[in-house]
């Protein structure tokens, strides 16, 4: 239960991360889409510090709000089902009980974003191309910045903390391959 518990943990991370990454293809009334269309703008708003950008395009404030939002309703049901079926209450690492789960998601999925920004500024200076793989550092960004980032709520035990994010480097991993299979990433952009 173990692994159920770690991966359990880092939902509202995983999500968020993932859905930032496909705000406009999410479904949503109309309204909110094209609300969320307006907020397709870069995060640095196209800035630039020393001669370089300092995100780069694809990180916008549509990703980012979609993310922290993801990671709220995520953080909500888990909290739902830690309240009203024994399982999960038993198999929940954060206790609910103690912990807001509003704060929880939204930190949650505001690091996991921070984690890739902070990645994307790396990658940035050291001149890798927007978009191409650069393993580890592509699948660890956005754990190291939700566990950091939500520790301010909730810190996990360093056993944990670790299980859970090899767990995830994997779960990337294999996801990458899946998405590249079905013709939704190009192989350049593989790890």
């Amino acid at each position: 239960m173990i692994i159920f518990s770690c991966l359990w943990y880092l939902l509202p991370a995983a999500l968020g991360n993932h859905n930032a990454s496909c705000g406009n293809r999410l479904w949503l009334p109309q309204s909110l889409k094209s609300g969320l269309a307006k907020l397709a703008v870069p995060v640095d708003l196209d800035a630039k510090w020393r001669g370089k950008e300092i995100f780069g395009r694809h990180k916008t404030w549509r990703g980012l709000i979609v993310g922290v939002i993801t990671g709220m309703i995520v953080a909500g049901i888990q909290a739902f089902l830690f309240f009203n079926v024994d399982f999960f209450k038993h198999n929940t690492i954060v206790d609910y009980g103690k912990v807001n789960f509003i704060l929880m998601g939204a930190l949650m999925g505001g690091g996991a974003l921070t984690g890739d920004l902070v990645k994307s500024f790396i990658k940035r200076r050291l001149d890798k191309p927007s978009g191409k793989p650069w393993f580890p550092w592509d699948q660890l960004d956005w754990i190291a910045g939700a566990i950091i980032l939500s520790s301010i709520v909730y810190v996990p035990p360093a056993g944990i903390a670790a299980v859970t994010a090899v767990l995830y480097v994997g779960v990337h991993l294999c996801s990458d391959r899946i998405v590249y299979r079905m013709g939704i990433k190009k192989r350049e952009e593989v790890n």
